[in-house]
């Protein structure tokens, strides 16, 4: 597999500049745990039922020859230090050709030369080591899916076999808008494989709807009035926020309406199936039984 970084959407690979080490680390899971005293009772309580992961590093080591090898290293120095906000990308090719491309923030933690480079040389090689403020990469292109009043499967967790028709299809992004792919088979967990945090659903004229996830057993619901002249329900499931609109296309927000946010155990998390990988909700509507469409990003780990 082919792996090229690009940092605020400058590519790092050059005709004389290459990314030699690209390496991402698994963070530790660190569940919340109270430990508490009960007559009678030992042990803990554990909290929280999904695990809290904190930011994970990348490294990153860049290579640049040549006569303007010492301008190629320095100007790669320059944006990991003085940007104040800084976007590394990352795109991912099979030998078999297909493609996926992912970004996440990130902070410079440390930008240093290694020792690989001569005296009089015109080799320059430095290692920078990133924080991953938001855990999980996200993909580049914004995904919709339509689903049943009553939920259904969001995204699949792969492709394991050819359709009848001996391939696949697929929208790379938003349907009708966005080129198709073509593919046989595709591994587990290419399309996605960490939780979505990017999750937008349009719901009709629903007066109170909630939303679970199976695989992480948490939920999201809704309450309130609604007003004829704005038909469209909009809830932001990783911000916890609600709006209706009168136009369907209203995803970055119109009136508000989150004061009839609530949860009950935990805030709606959407996880993959341990087994099949597959992204799938649940939803309860009362006062409307229209389809539901979600707009979402991919997401990895």
């Amino acid at each position: 597999m082919k792996v090229s970084y690009s940092l605020n959407g400058q590519p790092l690979d050059s005709e004389r500049m290459r990314v030699i080490v690209g390496t991402t680390h698994y963070t530790a899971l660190s569940p919340i745990v109270d430990t508490v005293q009960v007559p009678g009772r030992h042990g803990v309580i554990v909290g929280s039922s999904i695990p809290v992961l904190d930011a994970p590093e990348l490294t990153v080591k860049v290579a640049a020859w040549g006569a303007d090898s010492d301008s190629r290293i320095a100007r790669f120095r320059a944006m990991c230090l003085y940007a104040s906000k800084l976007t590394l990308g990352k795109t991912e090719t099979t030998d078999d050709g297909y493609s996926r491309s992912m970004v996440t923030r990130v902070v410079c933690t440390s930008c240093e030369p290694d020792d690989d480079e001569r005296p009089f040389g015109d080799l320059r090689v430095m290692t920078a080591v990133f924080q991953l403020p938001d855990v999980f990469w996200r993909g580049v292109q914004w995904q919709e899916a339509t689903l049943a009043a009553s939920g259904g499967r969001l995204l699949p967790g792969g492709v394991p076999e050819p359709s009848s028709k001996g391939h696949w299809t697929r929208w790379q992004g938003l349907p009708n808008a966005s080129p198709s792919e073509l593919f046989d088979t595709l591994p587990d967990g290419w399309l996605s494989d960490a939780p979505i945090t990017t999750l937008v659903l349009r719901f009709g004229a629903a007066t109170g709807v909630t939303i679970a996830d199976p695989a992480s057993g948490t939920n999201l619901m809704w309450g309130g009035k609604r007003d004829a002249s704005r038909p469209y329900l909009f809830v932001d499931a990783a911000n916890r926020k609600a709006w209706t609109a009168a136009n369907a296309d209203a995803w970055s927000g119109g009136t508000d309406a989150s004061n009839g946010i609530d949860w009950t155990t935990e805030p709606l998390q959407v996880w993959p199936d341990i087994s099949s990988g597959d992204y799938r909700i649940t939803i309860k509507q009362t006062g409307g039984t229209d389809k539901v469409t979600c707009r979402f990003l991919q997401s990895w780990e």
